[in-house]
């Protein structure tokens, strides 16, 4: 029997569903504006299903799956279906094929994440998340309606293989954004950077929501990189103490 403190938590997870479907809907009718939004919103609630599923203490495996479930579809065949639609269908199956990439890598995520994640809230993520993936989709869609007298196809052509492959990466993620400020000021310049870029997109969020969604995507990327690296000096480092200690 279903635990009734899981009903708002999945009930937000089933509105994310929806509001992938939705935007389904509206992509097939050329209501494409309304459909990128649509996936904007399915974040929301995206975000909203863990927040109360931890403030209720009611984060479970089953929540998990069915939060997966939805996420596929809002953020993995919505955003690539509306890709597709407006920029791709010109070209038959290869820009289909071209656009299944970014749902083969969110479908792997995902399931990448089913079978490693706990039901305790997690730090950091292995590979880019598909939620933010998919924003920058959907948010690349709205920015581009500001400057269409530019051929945007070029820069999707980097864009969707871009986020295929740092999804299936094993880069390390935070959350979404990471809005939390710390007692040494040199740490708390990203978070203030974030924060100034969430007025612009309240501002205006036609042109400033994509590129806060890509400086969240570009600064853990390189965070991510700088942290391997880290390890792996570490590890080396172990290795030569190691060796001396056998000598």
């Amino acid at each position: 029997m279903m635990n009734k403190r899981a009903v708002l938590p999945n009930f937000f997870t089933l509105t994310n569903a929806f509001l992938g479907f939705f935007a389904i809907v509206n992509i097939s009718q050329g209501s494409y504006k309304l459909a990128a939004w649509c996936i904007i919103f399915a974040t929301i609630c995206d975000m909203l299903d863990g927040i109360l599923a931890r403030w209720s203490k009611t984060h479970s495996k089953f929540g998990m799956q069915l939060d997966s479930f939805a996420d596929a579809i809002s953020f993995g065949v919505a955003p690539a279906f509306l890709v597709y639609e407006t920029y791709f269908s010109s070209v038959g199956v290869w820009g289909a094929l071209f656009c299944f990439m970014f749902i083969l890598a969110g479908i792997f995520r995902l399931a990448r994440f089913n079978v490693t994640a706990t039901t305790s809230k997690k730090r950091k993520f292995k590979g880019l998340p598909i939620p933010p993936a998919a924003l920058a989709l959907s948010t690349f869609y709205i920015m581009a309606q500001y400057f269409s007298d530019v051929n945007m196809t070029p820069l999707l052509l980097v864009l969707v293989p871009g986020l295929s492959l740092l999804m299936v990466s094993t880069v390390e993620y935070g959350p979404f954004p990471l809005l939390m400020f710390h007692h040494n000021f040199r740490k708390n310049i990203l978070p203030l950077i974030y924060a100034i870029g969430l007025i612009c997109v309240y501002i205006n969020p036609g042109i400033c929501f994509f590129p806060w969604v890509m400086l969240y995507i570009f600064t853990s990327l390189i965070k991510g990189i700088v942290g391997k690296l880290r390890e792996e000096d570490e590890d080396a480092e172990v290795v030569i103490d190691e060796k001396r200690i056998i000598k």
